[in-house]
This record gives structure tokens, C-alpha cells and sequence, in this order.
């Protein structure tokens, strides 16, 4: 085999890998932008975060240690809300009324189960996204996440797509080889 024939096959690998990815950017590997899964419980962000001024951090307690940022475990929310509970008494001009998302939260806690939550945002397998490294740059949860602390319902708010990522890493100067995400 001569040498030119050797190099006439990387044009057709390099069709080849274009095509994989954008397969598997459309198969389903990944979570679409914009989707807002109907969740076990419909958690209040704006509340919890603007309102009571909670940190990210508290509930997703792993995400400045660990790849995966965590979801809370029942006995988390449950910390406060054996004292705040289901019975909501009249304050701030706001009438005496019951929660019906507090009591399904006891419920869960009551018959020791997790909360099934419904993963809102996905990256494909073969991409390694760490929060942890992420987290301890200075990257914010709105960065990526969106103003989450204004959402009744979290949805997907960036693509999360190589391209973005990619956009992100080289305007902020840091590592973008293929090595950083993939291995």
C-alpha cells in the first residue's frame, strides 16, 4: 500500500467520528435543552433558594466533592421539615393552608423511600463531566443550570453539548482537549 493510499482513508474516518457524534448527539445519549420533567414532588427552588436563602450545596451536597452533584436524601429535607410541616398556619398575609408536597415528602419519609426524582440533565456515557472540578473553579450552578433559583420547575436551560462546553472552556482559557471530557 503507498503512503497516498494510506492517507486517502482519514478523510473518510474523519466522516466517520462526524457522524457518530452527531448520532449520538440525537439518539437520545443526552438531554434536550428546554426539557422539565414532571418531578415526584414539585420541589420550590425560588422559595427555598431566594426566599430562605439556602446554598446549593445544602441539597446537592456532593457537588463541590465528587463528579455527580448528589440529590438530597429524605432525611435532608426532613431535617427542617418535621418542623415545618404539611400544616401551614396563616402568615405574612397568607391564609392557614395545607401542603400537599410536604406531606407527599413525609410520606417518603414515613415508609423509608428515597424520592424518585427524574434526572433533568444528562450528558451522553462517554463524556466525564466533574462537578467537583467545576464547582471549585468558581463556576457558578447558574452557569450551567440556569437561573435555577427563579424556576417553579427546573428544565434544561443550556444544550449542554460539546459545542457549548467548548465555547465555555475557551473563552475562560482553560484545557479543551479531547482528553479533558473523554477518558
Amino acid at each position: 500500500m503507498t503512503m497516498r493510499r494510506k492517507w486517502a482513508a482519514i478523510p473518510g474516518l474523519v466522516a466517520l467520528a462526524a457522524l457518530a457524534a452527531t448520532l449520538s448527539a440525537y439518539s437520545g445519549a443526552s438531554s434536550p435543552q428546554g426539557r422539565g420533567p414532571e418531578q415526584p414532588i414539585a420541589f420550590p427552588h425560588p422559595v427555598h433558594v431566594k426566599d430562605l436563602g439556602m446554598n446549593c450545596l445544602y441539597c446537592h451536597f456532593s457537588a463541590n466533592k465528587a463528579p455527580d452533584p448528589g440529590m438530597p436524601a429524605v432525611s435532608t429535607c426532613m431535617g427542617c421539615h418535621t418542623i415545618i410541616g404539611p400544616n401551614r398556619p396563616a402568615v405574612n398575609n397568607q391564609p392557614a393552608r395545607q401542603s400537599g408536597e410536604i406531606a407527599k415528602l413525609a410520606t417518603y419519609w414515613t415508609e423509608r423511600k428515597p424520592v424518585p426524582w427524574v434526572r433533568i440533565h444528562k450528558v451522553p456515557d462517554y463524556v466525564n463531566f466533574p462537578h467537583m472540578r467545576h464547582v471549585n473553579a468558581g463556576v457558578t450552578c447558574q452557569d450551567c443550570h440556569g437561573p435555577v433559583q427563579d424556576m417553579p420547575r427546573v428544565y434544561q436551560y443550556s444544550s449542554l453539548n460539546m459545542g457549548w462546553c467548548m465555547d465555555c472552556h475557551i473563552e475562560k482559557k482553560v484545557r479543551y482537549d479531547c482528553s479533558t471530557c473523554h477518558f
